[in-house]
């Protein structure tokens, strides 16, 4: 039986460009501490390899505190760890992976073409390829298979590449190709939401989502290869998870109004301070309102981080707005062509428009 820790697209040191700067230095010591969570339960479950397929860190710069977490994990495992850097920590002459400071149970892929490390305590020859620059448009598999190789041994695939697109400047590579290698299990990296190829063919996806792109739970893939064949178990590691949802607001008057609402959703949905929240609002509010997304982001009930997005529209009365003789009247006929319009940026700014107007012509404070 062989065990296997199969994970990759950490990015670790990630800038979490898309939050402020306070809370973004939390998600970065919660990738770290996501990370050890990782390493101690591949340790607690006696993993007898770890395979880490690229993007290990966000860029070529590495942080020294980053750094020695790695090394200090690393020191704290038995078992060999093999990593395939990617487009995003590729192997260059001034990069972290040639300086020699990694201990002697990690093995670095460091070129493009295909290459082996081996194992025979394990019985295993595991397959690989660094990235030498942000982009690799040649799949170093074209013609090879592990036939090549002599001895009986497992063979492991681990490598940073794209199955999605033939024409990705990242590796592109194809099932067919993959399976035409015949390597037992091919642990791959890149793909942050992973689809499902084959039981011997899988992306990790990544350890913590880093944006509104990458939804959901994250963790790793646990894998087990014995006589009887293959089993993965995915295993969350993510402190955290980012979530889209879509709220309608109809009728609301007030941003009073409107955070007990999306109070009261959040609760529904047992969102907790596990969650960062992409929360967009729709429907039709009362025309003298203005929504005002920063006091509703300030104010975020239970979760983590809420980010609001206004796509609401006024709630008129066209008709009578139309044939109104008043200065009320004409400007809802200016700005009619951009309310119906099909720029849905235009329709925006002059629904803003319009509130802000019809507020202003009531002689209440524009927000």
């Amino acid at each position: 039986m062989l065990r296997i820790l199969h994970t990759g697209d950490i990015h670790l040191d990630s800038p979490f460009s898309g939050l402020d700067p306070r809370t973004a230095e939390v998600r970065r010591n919660e990738l770290r501490a996501a990370f050890t969570s990782m390493m101690h339960y591949a340790r607690m479950e006696k993993a007898d390899l770890i395979l880490i397929a690229g993007d290990l860190f966000d860029a070529d710069f590495v942080t020294r505190e980053t750094l020695a977490l790695i090394k200090k994990e690393a020191e704290n495992t038995p078992c060999p760890i093999v990593i395939s850097p990617g487009n995003h920590d590729s192997v260059s002459e001034s990069s972290v992976w040639r300086r020699g400071v990694f201990p002697e149970n990690v093995h670095i892929f460091t070129d493009e073409t295909l290459d082996h490390f081996e194992f025979e305590e394990l019985n295993v020859r595991v397959w690989g390829w660094a990235f030498t620059s942000q982009k690799m448009e040649l799949s170093p598999l074209t013609g090879r298979s592990v036939r090549e190789a002599d001895g009986d041994m497992i063979n492991i695939l681990c490598a940073h590449g794209d199955l999605t697109s033939s024409r990705s400047t990242y590796c592109p590579l194809t099932v067919r190709e993959v399976e035409t290698f015949g390597a037992d299990y091919t642990a791959l990296g890149h793909v942050h939401n992973p689809a499902e190829y084959t039981d011997r063919i899988a992306y990790c996806g990544c350890l913590e989502g880093r944006s509104f792109d990458e939804t959901g739970h994250k963790g790793a893939l646990f894998v087990t290869l014995d006589g009887e064949g293959i089993t993965s178990q995915r295993v969350r590691f993510s402190k955290r998870r980012y979530e889209n949802e879509t709220l309608r607001v109809d009728g609301a008057a007030s941003n009073t109004e409107l955070r007990s609402r999306i109070a009261a959703f959040i609760t529904e949905k047992h969102y907790g301070d596990d969650t960062i929240l992409r929360l967009t609002l729709t429907g039709e509010t009362d025309p003298s309102f203005t929504l005002n997304t920063s006091v509703l982001e300030a104010d975020a009930p239970r979760v983590f981080a809420l980010k609001v997005v206004d796509d609401t529209s006024p709630m008129l009365d066209a008709d009578s707005l139309r044939l109104d003789p008043t200065l009320k009247g004409e400007f809802f006929r200016l700005l009619e062509p951009a309310l119906t319009g099909d720029d849905p940026e235009a329709r925006a700014i002059a629904a803003d428009a319009l509130r802000m107007g019809l507020s202003a012509l009531a002689g209440e404070a524009i927000v």
